[in-house]
């Protein structure tokens, strides 16, 4: 049976990449093409060893595959039509891949030391090589864009027995707290243009601001029962995906930000998965259900009329088949 998980998707939304494995030959990265959608093919190369690799899909159609070893860590780039290539190791306790708005960056690079620190380095696309950037004390994790040419980044920092969501600012090296009132909040994801900055706290809060720093808003709509979790949002800022977890089912919300309120936007039998892109077709997101193995799914929500086209954007089962037909559904 094959396995699939880990689920990223590129930037814009236009790639998906996971981990999977047939239980005999090992584990490879699945790489899957979604405008117009085709199914997905393993990447050359690219030899995760296990089921918590991590990988970045680029929107040019790469996919970046961080490979740990003690202390050491590679960062191999693959492509469908070419060999895959070893961009440069690091020494480091740990790394993650973070990627970047600038149209001339692959990536962005995090490692930690021990000391504690943390070091930036940026992967540009013309040799790919990372080249350090800016270090900064404490341990850095996740990672936001605040600005769309990659000069401020939001991070959560560990640092003198605190967690903390701080800015970073690539240009000048100064680290400054976003919500020093608020020192558990972190910051999820952003539409910076559209002034949404979502966020939750150590109590499983969800909320927004307006912007970096700015005043917090904790809607009832957003912190009900099942676990609610913020996917993705809109280009507009306007509309937040919510998941729900009910058992071994999901359900789909979306938040309208100035009304207040959440439609209910109702997914066959199945569970979403932790990553999600919203492109301008609608919202796309792994998803598994008892008839189906895990794929890439997409809904075009429409909330308005409290409805949506939900449909299976490749056929994983069948090398070749063209997208599924999409099949409407209604709102309960």
């Amino acid at each position: 049976m094959l396995t699939r998980t880990a689920f990223r998707f590129s930037p814009r939304g236009s790639y998906a990449a996971c981990l999977a494995s047939d239980g005999v030959a090992g584990w490879h990265v699945e790489h899957w093409p979604l405008d117009p959608a085709r199914p997905p093919s393993p990447v050359p190369g690219l030899a995760p060893t296990g089921p918590h690799s991590r990988m970045l899909p680029l929107d040019d159609g790469g996919v970046l595959l961080h490979h740990a070893g003690p202390d050491r860590h590679g960062i191999i780039l693959g492509r469908a039509d070419r060999p895959a290539r070893l961009l440069g190791t690091l020494t480091a306790l740990g790394l993650q891949l973070l990627p970047h708005p600038a149209h001339d960056a692959l990536a962005l690079a995090i490692t930690t030391r021990s000391d504690p620190s943390a070091t930036l380095w940026l992967l540009r696309s013309r040799d790919g090589e990372p080249r350090p950037v800016l270090t900064v004390s404490g341990l850095l994790i996740g990672g936001t864009w605040l600005d769309p040419v990659g000069r401020q980044l939001a991070v959560n920092r560990a640092y003198r027995g605190r967690l903390t969501c701080v800015a970073v600012d690539l240009h000048s090296g100064t680290v400054e707290e976003l919500w020093p009132d608020h020192p558990s909040v972190r910051l999820l994801f952003a539409v910076p243009h559209a002034g949404l900055f979502v966020v939750a706290d150590d109590n499983g809060r969800i909320g927004w601001a307006c912007s970096p720093g700015g005043r917090l808003q904790w809607p009832a709509e957003l912190n009900g029962p099942h676990n609610p979790w913020p996917l993705a949002a809109d280009v507009t800022g306007e509309q937040v995906a919510v998941r729900l977890d009910q058992g071994g089912s999901s359900r789909l919300l979306v938040y309208e930000r100035h009304t207040d309120r959440t439609v209910a936007l109702p997914l066959p039998d199945g569970h979403l998965g932790d990553a999600a892109a919203w492109t301008p077709t609608g919202l796309r997101f792994a998803f598994t259900g008892p008839d189906r193995r895990t794929g890439v799914a997409e809904i075009a929500p429409s909330a308005a009329q409290a409805a949506g086209t939900f449909r299976l954007l490749a056929d994983p089962e069948a090398p070749g088949a063209p997208a599924v037909p999409g099949l409407p559904v209604r709102a309960c």
